[in-house]
């Protein structure tokens, strides 16, 4: 559903001045070895404060052995934030391949009040309402766990529609799917289980929510309103030809014949 950012990410928005920047600061290995140290400063403390009281030299040898290493993961962890922090014009560049000047001009929009924002619960953050899509002017973004966000212009995007019909491990899965003319320039990815083809973009927050298809018609409705181009469905006919998006003999021939008009 539309909503305002939510709290956490807002914060970290106004910490970095950027949208880019604050999805990119969520995750990343640097954070989990900075963490797994803290924990083990904290056992240090727990354990080899009370023991001091009893005999000060063992108390010492607990603390030294729970932060030694602490301190071991902690620094090199929060050296690796920080380089990664850095670097986020730099990793968005490579994963989109638009200019730093297309990137910031994104930043722009995204920071703008018009930017609608789609939110969902996930059971990645314990069930508590996330953003989950922005959609400006100009551009789709879209949460990536981990690596940070998913960029596009809405220009390149050919397809977004939602679908249940994908074959995987545990069953078939539902999700928003996004097809970019970058994409169409790939060879396609084999579905092992289909023999068939494809390439892009799936919103790994909505496997098996609930409301997945509410919120995937929502998504759709504002990109088709600033680029009406965009194909909303998996089965199209092209000059008497049926296609399906998600399942192709061959992946760049059969979109070359779809976009050739």
């Amino acid at each position: 559903m539309k909503a305002e950012m939510t709290k956490d990410l807002q914060k970290k928005v106004d910490k970095y001045g950027s949208v880019l920047a604050a999805f990119r600061s969520q995750g990343g290995g640097g954070k989990g070895l900075a963490a797994g140290g803290i924990m083990l400063m904290i056992c240090g403390l727990l354990f080899g404060i009370p023991l001091m009281f009893v005999k000060v030299v063992g108390g010492l040898v607990v603390l030294a052995v729970f932060a030694v290493p602490g301190l071991a993961m902690l620094l090199p962890g929060l050296a690796m934030d920080r380089k990664r922090q850095a670097g986020f014009m730099e990793y968005y560049q490579k994963e989109t391949g638009y200019s730093p000047e297309e990137l910031q001009e994104a930043d722009r929009e995204l920071l703008r009040g018009d930017a609608v924002k789609i939110v969902c619960k996930t059971d990645r953050n314990g069930g508590r309402p996330e953003t989950a899509f922005m959609i400006t002017e100009h551009y789709f973004l879209s949460i990536w766990p981990v690596k940070g966000c998913y960029l596009r212009k809405l220009d390149d995007i050919v397809a977004a529609f939602y679908s249940d019909e994908i074959p995987g491990i545990g069953g078939y899965r539902h999700n928003l799917f996004v097809i970019t003319r970058q994409d169409t320039r790939e060879n396609g990815v084999e579905n092992v289980f289909t023999g068939k083809r494809y390439q892009g973009f799936e919103n790994g927050q909505l496997v098996n929510q609930k409301n997945c298809r509410e919120i995937c018609d929502e998504v759709i409705a504002e990109m088709v309103a600033r680029a009406p181009h965009i194909i909303t469905s998996q089965y199209i006919a092209v000059k008497g030809v049926r296609y399906n998006l998600l399942s192709m003999d061959n992946w760049q021939r059969d979109w070359e014949n779809i976009l050739e008009d």
